[in-house]
């Protein structure tokens, strides 16, 4: 195939029309490029050609034409000479009998590690699933490495999602799904925002046809009334910077992916979602921006809850603005300020070439997170695929940054404690941690940080890892780092330790060690099958046992006898909990699948919450130690399909529309042929909009998490699409 490849005698012509179209773009696409760089891109493009002449596409078109389509969406990135020639030749290596070693003895090192980064791996004999992890690791250390892989892959990505008319539906849809599931959240972290926004929306797209078009043929519908809205309030905007003395330009923000996102992922009425407008305003400083916001909240009087100032503390992904949403004449307009700086940065993320700003800071916190994922020791197929389950779980999570009072910053999990962020700083000051101070108030470690807080970690070099830390930390990191001391102390240190962690256990419950009886130790002993209580200091202090759930044991009145492997209630379905005192809350009804705490009181034992319970938010700051972490069990397999003797959740559904009786008929059908219970329907009115506008509740039964998701989603379908949230309780 590359014997009519000739790098010193390049045909004026290629081997297809087509494939001369998509490299005359390219090379236009190019022009920043100096001559002797350009000259580099068309052997490429010549290489390729003869590499792939025997490839085509599904559509039938040239195969070529594909990487050349890549190029040249990396040059709208104004991307350099190597990241635009490993586009090119990206399928080369995987797909003919090109080489590592040619691609660099013809185009250079970089360029061969480039397309190796995007290279998949040979499955071998590994499951698809252990294939697709092995690539995804792969691709995570090249990015790691250098982040040019990310947008090669990226870009690749986009060009295969908007032409895979000619692939056979299933394909579509798992593609789509790989892509949303992987791809999406993993370049919105290296903050490259933009090509991640048009590849999200073409996954929408892709995955579901049908409810796509039903979103689509709404815009159009109202496609007239968007565009007199959105010159008229782009107008009053550019004014109001004459007005103010400022220099800036406002720009009309394409809003589509935001407001597909909402509209599959349920997040909001379509008829809202169509009065959503967004608009970018460049500005000269952050004085300026800050000047713009004043005036706009004062006259529109924008809650604080509207309010998002990420120019000083930005959000993870390094986007750094300053948003407010208000709303005017039913419309719903969302103005970003940002300076000239700021918007490039937000562009290219983790490519931009300025690190000291802010927003690099916190891209970097994020490949620290990253790096730590991938720095597990084994290459093989089982290693991968506990990486790459652990990376998934990190790329979906919520995340929120803090900042250490110097200004660095550093990514942490929604519900991570100061103790988190002291380990993120590193094991040297989280292993001596004594208190926190947040945003200059004093705190305990064990409180839970809020996105932005500024935190300065209390240390005494005398201190050490507490047992009882186990039961509030959130990160994979800080349990590792407090378990590894813990595991290396000696024997008798490990006996001391425990027992001290039981000590400060009871202290909240005003107890001691003292006020145990014998028949309160046997209790203990039996429970944990251990002759002694050293045996139970030791479990304590290796981690097998948290001191709260001692505690939880002795105030217990009711004690489950079940074994370990039988599940007969719901309360079985926690991991590591067995023999205590268990209630799930009513205040939110938690279940299987949610992320949960449970809260320990002398009163009720061990009460379940779903972690962002509003009743635990003063508890966790006056008595953060009472709060621990739980887990669901993972490898229960739940039958939906399947009604008698299940384990079952309440829930409560909020249908954003009135249904008349024909429509509550098929929601209860519906429900009920997916085996979800019903116990309560009713059709409200709101008040205020004189009868015409309301919701309608229906309080179901459900196996778990997944399994209402799988009610509300075909409740949508069949419904028009409308906004369904569950709620914490049943409205009164």
């Amino acid at each position: 195939m590359l014997a009519n490849y000739h790098a010193d005698n390049i045909p004026t012509r290629f081997s297809h029309p087509l494939v001369d179209e998509a490299k005359d773009s390219l090379m236009n696409a190019v022009s920043y490029l100096d001559a002797k760089e350009r000259a580099d891109v068309l052997r490429a493009c010549h290489f390729g050609d003869m590499a792939h002449i025997k490839d085509k596409r599904k559509s039938g078109e040239p195969y070529i034409t594909h990487p050349i389509a890549v190029a040249e969406i990396l040059a709208g990135f104004l991307l350099d000479r190597d990241s635009i020639i490993a586009a090119i030749l990206h399928d080369t290596v995987e797909d003919t009998e090109v080489t590592d070693e040619l691609v660099a003895s013809e185009f250079g090192e970089t360029v061969a590690r480039l397309v190796d980064g995007v290279t998949k791996l040979k499955s071998g004999n590994m499951s698809k699933q252990q294939s697709q992890a092995a690539t995804f690791h792969k691709i995570l250390n090249a990015t790691l490495i250098d982040p040019r892989v990310l947008i090669i892959k990226l870009s690749d990505r986009l060009h295969n999602m908007s032409t895979m008319d000619a692939v056979r539906e299933e394909k579509q849809k798992s593609t789509a799904r790989e892509t949303l599931d992987f791809y999406v959240p993993f370049a919105r972290i290296m903050g490259l925002n933009d090509i991640a926004d048009y590849i999200e929306l073409l996954c929408y797209r892709n995955l579901n046809p049908v409810m796509y078009n039903k979103f689509n043929d709404k815009l159009l519908q109202h496609g007239l009334g968007r565009n007199f809205q959105k010159i008229e309030i782009s107008t009053y905007l550019q004014n109001l910077l004459g007005h103010l003395n400022l220099k800036g330009h406002v720009q009309v923000l394409d809003n589509r992916t935001s407001m597909y996102r909402q509209f599959f992922k349920n997040r909001g009425q379509a008829n809202r979602l169509i009065r959503q407008y967004d608009f970018e305003v460049v500005l000269e400083d952050i004085g300026a921006c800050d000047k713009l916001a004043y005036h706009l909240i004062q006259k529109f009087e924008i809650a604080d809850r509207n309010i998002q100032d990420n120019i000083r503390k930005p959000l993870a992904g390094g986007n750094q603005s300053l948003s407010l949403i208000y709303k005017k004449d039913y419309n719903f307009i969302k103005v970003t300020l940002m300076t000239a700086r700021m918007k490039e940065a937000s562009r290219l993320g983790v490519l931009g070439n300025s690190k000291n700003d802010i927003s690099q800071s916190v891209i970097q916190a994020s490949l620290r997170n990253m790096k730590d994922l991938a720095a597990v020791e084994g290459e093989d197929a089982e290693t991968s695929l506990k990486v790459i389950n652990e990376l998934m779980s990190y790329l979906h999570e919520r995340k929120i940054v803090c900042y250490s009072p110097q200004g660095r910053a550093y990514e942490l999990p929604r519900g991570a404690t100061a103790l988190d962020f002291a380990y993120a700083v590193g094991p040297a000051v989280g292993n001596i941690a004594t208190g926190a101070d947040i945003n200059g108030e004093h705190g305990k470690l064990g409180l839970v940080l809020a996105d932005g807080d500024t935190v300065s970690i209390d240390i005494d070099k005398n201190a050490t890892p507490k047992a009882d830390w186990l039961g509030f930390v959130a990160t994979n990191k800080a349990r590792n780092e407090i378990l590894k001391f813990l595991k290396r102390l000696p024997h008798d240190q490990k006996e001391h330790y425990g027992k001290e962690a039981l000590m400060r256990a009871l202290k909240p419950y005003d107890k001691t060690l003292d006020d145990l009886s014998e028949q309160d130790w046997a209790d203990i002993l039996a429970w944990r099958g251990v002759a002694s209580q050293s045996d139970i200091f030791l479990q304590i202090a290796t981690g097998t046992l948290l001191p709260q759930l001692v505690v939880s044991r002795l105030f217990s009145e009711e004690v489950d006898v079940a074994d370990g492997a039988e599940i007969t209630q719901t309360k079985h379905l926690l991991a590591g909990i067995k023999g205590v005192e268990i209630t799930f809350a009513k205040c939110c009804n938690p279940m299987y699948g949610d992320s949960i705490v449970g809260h320990l009181s002398a009163r009720q034992g061990l009460t379940v919450h779903r972690h962002k319970c509003y009743s635990l938010e003063n508890i966790s700051v006056e008595n953060p130690y009472q709060v621990i972490q739980l887990n669901w069990k993972s490898d229960i397999k739940l039958d939906h399909t399947n009604s008698v003797g299940q384990l079952h959740f309440p829930a409560t559904l909020k249908i954003h529309a009135m249904l008349n009786e024909e429509q509550m008929s098929q929601a209860i059908y519906e429900l009920r042929d997916l085996n979800i219970g019903i116990e309560q329907t009713s059709v409200k009115a709101d008040e205020k909009s004189g009868g015409g506008v309301g919701a309608t509740f229906i309080q179901v039964v459900v196996r778990s998490r997944a399994h209402l998701e799988e009610g509300i989603m075909k409740l949508r379908q069949v419904l028009g699409y409308p906004s369904i949230m569950r709620l914490y309780q049943m409205p009164t």
